[in-house]
């Protein structure tokens, strides 16, 4: 009798870990097809659309910084509208899961670029500036840190932290006209010759 229970047990046990094997696979692909979802909604401006897609992909993938930074984008692009309240929910949201980005890949540079332009959503500049430093800490090539960096800096009057920025990142084909505090900066703001400011569809995709 004990020996057909413990049969019984372990067929149990083998059924259950079988099952678990064939679900498995399913779950990752769902949560794959959620995230290639949100990227669709993303990319057609509806931020409500993708971040409920990335939910659903972050409930089957929690341990994915890939779509806790994607979640991180459309909240904050979701805190650009006209509504203050609603916007600084949104950011402080964003913020949040560029966070849990950083914190699943402490190498994640985008992350903490993307997390510095939360920050900045929020007012809070200082953090910003140390959200943008790290992302080049860990890609001196980032060249949208470098940008945004030397924007923060130009509004807290360092210009010569500015233009250093600038050097850094390769910002200026050519040294400026006019060496003065506007006339670099003219250049500089003319100079945005790569592809994109920020986050891409094809970054998203990759």
């Amino acid at each position: 009798m004990t020996g057909d229970i413990r049969r019984a047990a372990h067929a149990c046990v083998v059924g259950a870990v079988m099952v678990f094997l064939l679900i498995s696979p399913c779950l990752a692909q769902n949560a794959q097809t959620y995230y290639q979802q949100g990227i669709e909604a993303y990319g057609a401006g509806e931020w409500d659309l993708a971040i409920k897609h990335w939910k659903s992909a972050v409930a089957l993938d929690q341990k994915s910084a890939k779509i806790h930074k994607a979640l991180g984008l459309a909240y904050h692009w979701k805190g650009s509208g006209n509504d203050k309240q609603k916007n600084q929910e949104s950011c402080r949201m964003a913020v949040e899961e560029f966070q849990k980005a950083v914190s699943l890949d402490p190498q994640y540079a985008k992350a903490y670029s993307n997390m510095g332009g939360a920050y900045e959503c929020l007012g809070d500049n200082g953090k910003a500036i140390q959200s943008y430093e790290k992302a080049i800490s860990l890609d001196p090539k980032l060249k949208d840190s470098y940008y945004y960096l030397a924007l923060l800096y130009k509004e807290r009057n360092e210009i010569t932290k500015a233009k250093q920025l600038v050097r850094q990142g390769d910002l200026q084909s050519e040294e400026p006209q006019e060496d003065t505090d506007e006339g670099w900066y003219i250049q500089f703001l003319a100079y945005l010759t790569w592809k994109s400011l920020g986050p891409t569809l094809e970054e998203l995709r990759q």
